[in-house]
């Protein structure tokens, strides 16, 4: 049980360190006034010695060192702005920057690269989703008769994508079984002396990937994760002992021990989240799992 437990945090911890980096975005493509002449006063020829067309890139960055691919001769920087040239013709212009995702930005077929004209471009960047980190107590109520409820805690590690761990128990320690029945009380094939008194044990640890799907509003974001791990459900009823004591029959058919797997979606507003799921053992026991916690 310790190496499954230590194996699902390394598996959260190992997707958290693999989130991913900002990334640049054209805001604005357009094609400057008929009356700019800068690509024809400062001429660049492409290698067919035609006069190529001129990019004027503005951003933010000023101090950024940005690599164009595709462009004509080298890049003219002024304090965030940028002027490359093109050939006639280009269809698509990759920019890349050192800890960011590059752009790879299309030509919209409008504003086709035409030799000698000048085109204006805003560059900027996003910012990646921001990590952050989930404590939340959670519910769980299993689906079939006898009603159990369970109770747990989630920790996750999300940017755009992340993991999570969780791990629940009814509290029930210790109980030993020294006999297993049937859903009619049968104990190899004889009636059963019960007193009517039903125990339950209820124990699972999972863990998994997270991810980012979207924001909702300002202040406000939706996850979804999926996961596995291992658990048990115990349902024993009380009996009679031999020497006047009691002991405890297992329900074999509401008894499960086995694989977890389980789903469900996060809600964040502010520092708030909200969560709900469903979560199976061995797909013959079913649990609805919701929470409420903190993400910060």
């Amino acid at each position: 049980m310790k190496r499954i437990i230590t194996l699902l945090i390394l598996a959260s911890l190992a997707v958290c360190a693999s989130a991913q980096n900002s990334k640049l975005i054209v805001r604005n493509f357009s094609k400057s006034d008929i009356g700019d002449m800068r690509a024809r006063t400062s001429p660049v020829f492409d290698n067919n010695k035609k006069l190529a067309a001129l990019i004027d890139i503005t951003f933010a960055a000023s101090d950024a060192n940005l690599v164009f691919e595709g462009a004509v001769g080298d890049p003219v920087q002024y304090p965030g702005e940028w002027l490359i040239h093109v050939p006639e013709g280009t269809t698509r212009i990759k920019i890349s920057m050192e800890d960011a995702k590059p752009v790879e930005f299309t030509i919209p077929a409008n504003l086709a690269i035409e030799s000698g004209m000048v085109y204006l471009m805003d560059l900027d960047i996003e910012e990646a989703v921001k990590m952050r980190t989930l404590i939340m107590p959670t519910l769980s109520t299993g689906f079939a008769k006898p009603m159990h409820m369970s109770y747990g805690i989630m920790v996750g590690f999300c940017k755009l994508n992340g993991g999570y761990f969780r791990i629940k128990t009814d509290f029930t320690f210790g109980l030993k079984t020294t006999a297993d029945t049937d859903a009619e009380g049968m104990i190899d094939g004889v009636k059963g002396w019960f007193t009517g008194e039903t125990k339950k044990s209820r124990f699972a640890v999972t863990g998994g990937y997270m991810r980012h799907l979207t924001d909702l509003g300002d202040n406000g974001s939706m996850y979804a994760y999926v996961g596995g791990g291992y658990g048990t459900r115990t349902v024993a009823w009380q009996m009679y002992g031999s020497e006047g004591d009691y002991e405890y029959a297992k329900v074999v058919p509401s008894s499960f021990s086995g694989i977890e797997a389980e789903t469900g979606l996060v809600f964040r507003f502010g520092g708030v989240v909200l969560s709900a799921g469903v979560q199976t053992n061995s797909f013959k026991f079913y649990e609805a799992n919701v929470g409420i916690g903190v993400m910060f």
